[in-house]
């Protein structure tokens, strides 16, 4: 939960609009998740959240990877008690940090990044170009693992749309009224 809105009825109602946000930045930048292969960086925060949008937009596999593995682990196990393969769903996999798996879209969902000399430390050169290198850090703009996936050949994107289509959700949840998303309001952010 990560939006609160207070009823007439005076009830309490808890929302995430992370899973939105990602979802709405996804598909405006024209890339078409069905049936890819993920990896997921990172364990806290926002990739529980991704973790079911990705779900929900039914992805072939979903891999995470996280400094502390334990807390990859719990995801998997959480995730893979409720999720079921009806939806094509496969259970998600767990690596080592280090690893890294062939995908075709890799997420950054941890606060690396946010610092201008801040690394992964993570080798992608050995994975084909025309890859999907997303980061949920909005600024700044370009961030190192963006920067090397760009210089690897590949398509970048950083977190700015999700964190616009996450506010016009909230938004919406608080005033009832879905804001406009124009080119005006994108250019508050840079």
């Amino acid at each position: 939960v990560n939006t609160i809105l207070l009823t007439n009825d005076d009830k309490v109602v808890g929302h995430n609009t992370d899973i939105g946000g990602f979802e709405n930045a996804i598909k405006e930048s024209k890339y078409n998740p069905l049936g890819k292969k993920i990896l997921v960086l990172g364990s806290g925060g926002v990739a529980p959240s991704i973790i079911f949008a990705l779900y929900k937009m039914r992805v072939s596999s979903v891999t995470l990877t996280n400094r502390t593995k334990s807390k990859a682990e719990y995801l998997q196990n959480f995730y893979n008690d409720i999720m079921n393969e009806e939806n094509g769903w496969n259970k998600i996999k767990v690596v080592d940090w280090g690893e890294v798996p062939e995908f075709d879209m890799v997420i950054n969902a941890t606060s690396v990044g946010l610092k201008n000399d801040d690394n992964l430390n993570l080798d992608f050169s050995k994975i084909s170009k025309k890859k999907f290198f997303y980061d949920v850090i909005y600024n700044p703009k370009e961030t190192n693992f963006l920067k090397e996936g760009k210089y690897l050949g590949n398509k970048t994107e950083n977190g700015k749309k999700m964190f616009i289509f996450q506010a016009a959700e909230a938004f919406k949840i608080w005033h009832n009224i879905q804001p406009e998303i124009n080119e005006e309001v994108r250019k508050l952010l840079d």
